[in-house]
């Protein structure tokens, strides 16, 4: 992952737009003890404040929507699904980062890739009709390796931005949390069979633990 070197005075600049053909994706990360949000790119009241570190003791990450030259907008932790907010260059560091998170719901599988090239592409299992994973644009916001690997989280576990539409408390934390997260029952995954939750094998949540940072994006689809 590279630091990106601040845009010039006044530029703008959106993943997906300019002069290369391949889409950037640019990740923030706190450099503060707490990140203020706004509402708008000029505005002056503060609509809420993200500690750094989280409540889990992770160092606060944001998938960014668009860099202007003092704020950049982001997508945040929080409910509802899908909020963003405008926080101030000053307190982040930008980095670009070359990998994509792929997740269809209907097809149970998932694919990873770097600079445009697929790595990784293994079937999950997904939240049940009445538990259903929210579909969305979303992002890793901690990484976890369970004390127990005998449990339903398997080897290790992603926190993602997304949020259960269904449960308010579950296994990553206040507020229901979804994860990706390996498992220690292998003949669910391909199934819908969670709480939401994305589940994969324990070797391909190993191999994804060695290559994704914070920040990484995870549009979870149903096409």
């Amino acid at each position: 992952m590279a630091l990106l070197a601040a845009p010039s005075a006044g530029a703008h600049t959106q993943p997906g737009v300019g002069p290369s053909t391949r889409p950037t994706v640019f990740v923030a990360y706190a450099r503060v003890a707490y990140v203020s949000v706004y509402g708008s790119e000029s505005s002056s009241r503060v609509r809420q404040t993200l500690p750094n570190p989280t409540g889990d003791g992770t160092l606060l990450s944001f998938l960014v929507r668009s860099l202007h030259r003092g704020r950049a907008l982001v997508y945040l932790p929080t409910r509802p699904n899908g909020s963003t907010g405008w926080v101030r260059r000053s307190d982040v560091r930008v980095y670009s980062d070359p990998y994509r998170v792929r997740i269809d719901l209907r097809t149970h599988r998932l694919t990873v890739r770097r600079d445009g090239a697929i790595v990784v592409s293994a079937p999950v299992g997904v939240g049940r009709a009445v538990t259903p994973t929210p579909a969305g644009t979303y992002y890793i916001v901690s990484r976890i390796r369970p004390l127990d690997w005998g449990s339903v989280y398997g080897v290790f576990a992603f926190g993602l931005s997304a949020h259960s539409n269904v449960f308010t408390r579950f296994g990553f934390g206040g507020d229901g949390r979804i994860g990706l997260h390996g498992t220690n029952d292998p003949s669910g995954v391909g199934r819908d069979v969670s709480h939401g939750c994305i589940r994969m094998t324990n070797r391909v949540i190993l191999r994804l633990a060695r290559m994704l940072p914070l920040g990484t994006p995870v549009a979870i689809t149903r096409r």
